[in-house]
């Protein structure tokens, strides 16, 4: 039961769902877990976005170069006090086919709290191709409605 735990508490893993809406946008939920943190954010895209996303990611997974991002954020109402609130931004670790996804989640308490009230947490994933190669092709099939969620799980 203690190894059990062990590997568990050592896996690092993004799980995202989506809420699509009619108008071409879509909200998307990310839970990550890495070396015993764990944390939630959420952002709305539009679709095309997310598309676009994919595609960079995915030429970067196949050219082992470049990089690609997903970001949404929040500003306050003077545009200060920028807030990502869900944050995924990849890159080439290792030539040799390791590639890294940096996640950047924060959950907002949508009342007017302190900034020190905001839940955040940070952390690298470094993937193998295969494994990026399947979350894109995991939420490009969210976007389409086929599945529930897509998942990335990082190396040990």
């Amino acid at each position: 039961m203690l190894a059990a735990l062990n590997v568990r508490a050592s896996m690092s893993q993004l799980s995202i769902t989506i809420d699509l809406d009619d108008d071409g946008t879509a909200g998307l939920s990310a839970h990550f877990v890495s070396q015993r943190f764990s944390g939630f954010g959420e952002g709305w895209f539009n679709l095309s976005d997310i598309t676009e996303f994919c595609r960079s990611f995915e030429k970067l997974a196949n050219s082992v170069e470049g990089e690609a991002e997903l970001v949404a954020g929040q500003f306050e109402v003077d545009g200060t006090d920028y807030l990502e609130c869900l944050g995924l931004r990849c890159y080439v670790v290792s030539e040799s086919g390791i590639l890294g996804v940096h996640v950047t989640l924060s959950e907002y308490p949508y009342t007017d709290c302190r900034p020190q009230e905001i839940s955040k947490v940070s952390g690298e994933l470094k993937v193998e191709i295969q494994s990026a190669l399947s979350f894109i092709q995991g939420l490009r099939s969210l976007c389409s409605g086929s599945v529930t969620e897509a998942v990335l799980v990082g190396r040990r």
